[in-house]
């Protein structure tokens, strides 16, 4: 049965192919223009419920900024002292060989 159909000649496919394809995805898109999803009620948010949602991130980041700060200001303490070892350290080997 599909042997009866003639093949076509070369760019023949093309000539129909492309319109085509055009047509349909313009037609897609018409339906999905025409026929949008609907949306359920929890998909609605309010303005107040955005604020909340806004004010608790905010107070997230506030929160882990707060701790990252207070980190650093521990490990920079830590650095401080451990400089001050090797400065102190690096001193009594200078002064031993001076001798």
């Amino acid at each position: 049965m599909l042997m009866q159909i003639p093949t076509p000649a070369p760019g023949q496919l093309e000539n129909w192919l492309i319109p085509a394809a055009a047509v349909a995805s313009s037609m897609a898109l018409l339906f999905r223009k025409l026929f949008p999803r609907k949306r359920t009620d929890d998909a609605f948010v309010t303005r107040s419920e955005l604020h909340h949602e806004l004010n608790a991130i905010r107070d997230k980041i506030d929160a882990r900024f707060l701790a990252l700060s207070e980190r650093i200001t521990s490990l920079e303490a830590t650095l401080h002292e451990n400089m001050t070892e090797i400065k102190a350290c690096l001193a009594r080997l200078d002064e031993r060989t001076k001798k």
